[in-house]
């Protein structure tokens, strides 16, 4: 790690998660919670799952159309991106998108090869279009999206609600 906090790797290896990755998974999932207020979860969403609860996760995530992408550096996730795919016949062609990085690994490039691997992934089983909301004030998030594809679909008002206060989001989407 440099003095910067930031950590420097040669090689990542970004694939679809396996079943013995829980554990890294789940160590990724309570870091980023804790570096962030841009998720749809919380530390507090997270702090009773352990290793066991991760592993049926990811199983009955293989047994669907939904997938996760990890980014594997240094022997922990750095990243990862989700797409989510309703069961049901009508809406089995759309996937809800979401990409995180580990704070120490962000400006590196890790989110848009998340992206590109999910994105191709996707179009290879079938789903035509994704879609994701983030808050209004998350321009970093707002500029990756903009960036890799995605058009703003509008408001989403009402996105999160932290500490009793609700913040508004914006919708985006992108045809693949």
């Amino acid at each position: 790690m440099k003095s910067d906090g930031r950590i420097y790797s040669m090689d990542i290896d970004y694939r679809l998660i396996r079943k013995d990755d829980a554990g890294m998974f789940l160590d990724y999932m309570k870091t980023i919670a804790g570096e962030t207020d841009n998720l749809v979860y919380s530390v507090s969403d997270i702090e009773n799952l352990d290793e066991v609860d991760e592993k049926i996760f990811i199983s009955e995530l293989r047994n669907s159309r939904s997938f996760t992408v990890v980014a594997v550096a240094d022997g922990m996730i750095a990243g990862s991106c989700d797409i989510r795919v309703g069961r049901r016949l009508r809406i089995r062609h759309r996937g809800e998108f979401a990409v995180s990085v580990r704070k120490a690994f962000w400006g590196r490039g890790i989110g848009k090869h998340l992206a590109e691997f999910a994105i191709a992934e996707a179009k290879e089983r079938g789903i035509s279009i994704l879609s994701t909301s983030v808050r209004n004030d998350n321009e970093r998030a707002i500029d990756f999206l903009l960036r890799n594809g995605f058009e703003d679909a509008g408001p989403d008002p009402m996105l999160y609600s932290i500490d009793g206060e609700f913040i508004d989001g914006k919708r985006y989407f992108r045809k693949i």
